[in-house]
């Protein structure tokens, strides 16, 4: 049977999803790690999205190991600064309702959403970027904003919605444990790529395939 057949390219792009989920799953179990694990899951759905699918656990474990210390590094990051936020944000829920504490709580709520859509962003950008920490964080806050519309508006809903319905639907929690994590991840990818397209240039595909900024 052809590999053309849309039958059978959907089956394989289903398998593939379904075992990206499990070596996801299995490489988040302790939390430290799942910044690893979710950049290395960018890393196959971002080269899959630019050249096809195929060898999802060399590359998934290759972009782990790679991509390890600076993705654990970033995630505690991301954690430390969502713990400040969270108790901050209970702080000022517990301090009443005057006008200070309403002005603190909106400063918080906003900073936890500025702290969110770059959380979307950094991991890919690690992913597919090379260079010191500080500067991809701070690339990812540019990519952040400069593709608000639709790029990080989109992936914000669909992460966001899927959590939602997660909550409330066994059904869909089901659906994220088997496959869903990582499909959200391959149609974030889409967007993601669309604009590192925009400002980076692209080397030819190989085994070093990476993106790197101009200059």
């Amino acid at each position: 049977m052809s590999y053309d057949n849309p039958v059978i390219r959907f089956l394989n792009k289903l398998t593939d999803l379904i075992f990206l989920n499990f070596l996801f799953l299995l490489c988040s179990l302790p939390i430290v790690t799942m910044g690893a694990a979710l950049t290395a899951m960018y890393a196959v759905n971002l080269r899959s999205v630019r050249e096809g699918d195929g060898y999802v656990a060399k590359r998934f474990f290759k972009a782990f190991k790679e991509n390890f210390m600076q993705a654990t590094a970033a995630w505690l990051m991301v954690l430390l600064a969502a713990g400040i936020l969270f108790l901050d944000i209970r702080f000022w829920q517990a301090s009443g309702i005057g006008g200070m504490a309403q002005m603190m709580l909106l400063l918080s709520g906003i900073l936890a959403l500025i702290l969110w859509m770059i959380s979307l962003w950094v991991f890919p950008v690690i992913a597919k970027m090379r260079d010191r920490l500080m500067v991809q964080i701070v690339n990812a806050a540019k990519m952040t904003f400069a593709f608000f519309l639709p790029h990080t508006l989109v992936c914000m809903i669909l992460c966001a919605g899927a959590a939602y319905l997660a909550t409330i639907s066994v059904s869909v929690l089901m659906l994220m444990a088997v496959f869903g994590i990582a499909f959200i991840n391959w149609i974030c990818c889409f967007f993601f790529y669309k604009g590192f397209a925009r400002v980076i240039k692209e080397e030819p595909i190989g085994e070093e395939d990476y993106l790197y900024p101009h200059g």
